[in-house]
């Protein structure tokens, strides 16, 4: 498991501004079962700063377990009540966005990690 406690705001601001792109992203949590990162797109009216969940529908093994996928499901609906938007893709996973501000970013993280532990474990 790879853990980041702390999002600079200013640093994916900037490297998005550098980058051939216009976007930043920076992991902060990896697991078998989901991913956090945090990003930066500049676009022309300005910046704006999004947090991503990806979720894995499955493990490895490939096994359909209902119980994992009911807890899946409680946790994509909570995240839906806050705003995020959700993708199915095409490797088996949910991909939830949503945009917040910079100086929102570290809160809505820690919202999201303690979800993700009362939610899937």
């Amino acid at each position: 498991m790879t853990q980041k406690t702390s999002i600079n705001a200013d640093e994916l601001c900037q490297v998005a501004k550098n980058s051939a792109d216009k976007e930043s992203y920076q992991l902060l949590n990896k697991t078998q079962g989901y991913r956090v990162g945090v990003g930066a797109r500049v676009t022309p009216p300005g910046t704006s700063f999004f947090i991503e969940v990806i979720v894995n529908l499955s493990d490895e093994s490939k096994k359909v377990d209902l119980t994992k996928l009911e807890s899946i499901l409680r946790f994509l609906r909570i995240l839906q009540t806050k705003n995020y938007s959700l993708t199915y893709e095409d490797d088996n996973c949910i991909q939830c966005e949503t945009t917040r501000a910079s100086q929102d970013l570290n809160e809505e993280y820690l919202s999201i990690e303690a979800l993700l532990k009362t939610q899937l474990g």
